[in-house]
């Protein structure tokens, strides 16, 4: 098994388009996007090439610590809790996959974390310690018209009446847009207060508008050309992916999040793509039953932890 640490942009990116579960945080463009947003972070990507001809790529990151003299090292597949984990076009065998578990293990790595990806069929060792997650995908195989015949009754009802009450959805691109969504997520971080969870700066929605990647996107629910919700989907492959969104509490009596995500599916629908994953809801009730009402399907996954055991 031949190991390329920081594999080049063709390599990575033809895994990538070839890989089923793959998804954008998987992509040379996203890590590059948080190596520009945070300083501690940097590019360990690693790449495996196997004699069969078969490839694998784990999109990895290093955090270092910020101690005086002892500075703690971890890895992450991915950073920000998104999905990462080791990818291949074809299953690997598992031969294939000890030869990469090896590898990491007896590597510099110290303190590994991965989180796979829904669909990852790779198995990982038993002593990883497992961690299950849950998300919603829904399947947009069937057509925009037959799933939106899926959406409950309530939440159809709110669609409508988001669009009585004047809501308009369109996609942003420009830094001026991104400002506007950062203020209203700025809004959402205060009513949630402790509970927010992440806490994103700024540098991460600018690094993701100069991007310029049709792999971005930002969604934005308007009333009277004043913005008061929005979504940021990623693209990859077969995969729409909901990754962050917010909105105004004061329009809440509008629908704007209901409206924004049946437009996305549409849209989704229209351009081909195979699913809309609605992302990981943080074990929040609410937000589980609002992905539930577009007729989502929950689907399990894990995340992984690794520690070597000290000498």
């Amino acid at each position: 098994m031949e190991v390329i640490t920081l594999p080049g942009r063709d390599i990575w990116d033809s895994i990538v388009r070839n890989t089923r579960h793959a998804t954008f945080f998987h992509s040379p463009a996203w890590i590059t996007i948080l190596e520009k947003t945070y300083p501690g972070y940097r590019n360990n990507t690693r790449a495996f090439i196997f004699e069969n001809g078969s490839r694998a790529i784990l999109p990895l990151m290093v955090e270092r610590g910020r101690g005086v003299i002892f500075k703690k090292v971890k890895h992450k597949s991915m950073p920000l809790g998104v999905y990462g984990g080791i990818i291949s076009a074809a299953q690997l065998s598992a031969d294939e996959r000890q030869a990469i578990f090896r590898h990491l293990t007896a590597s510099d790595i110290h303190d590994l974390k991965l989180v796979a990806a829904p669909l990852d069929n790779q198995e990982y060792p038993a002593h990883f310690k497992r961690t299950p997650l849950l998300t919603h995908l829904l399947s947009l195989e069937d057509g925009f018209e037959r799933i939106r015949g899926g959406f409950s009754r309530g939440q159809k009802s709110n669609i409508n009446q988001a669009r009585k009450k004047g809501v308009t959805v369109r996609v942003g691109g420009t830094e001026e847009d991104y400002r506007r969504y950062f203020h209203i997520y700025q809004d959402t971080l205060k009513r949630w207060g402790a509970q927010a969870g992440a806490r994103y700066p700024w540098g991460l929605f600018r690094n993701l508008c100069e991007a310029g990647s049709p792999d971005i996107k930002l969604w934005l629910a308007e009333k009277e050309g004043k913005a008061i919700a929005g979504v940021i989907a990623l693209y990859c492959n077969t995969t729409a992916l909901y990754w962050h969104g917010c909105s105004l509490q004061d329009y809440f009596d509008h629908y704007p999040n209901n409206l924004l995500h049946a437009e996305i599916i549409r849209d989704a629908c229209e351009r081909g793509y195979a699913r809309y994953d609605l992302s990981p809801s943080g074990g929040y009730e609410g937000v589980i039953r609002f992905k539930d009402s577009f007729s989502a399907q929950r689907v399990g996954f894990n995340a992984y932890h690794w520690k070597k055991k000290a000498l």
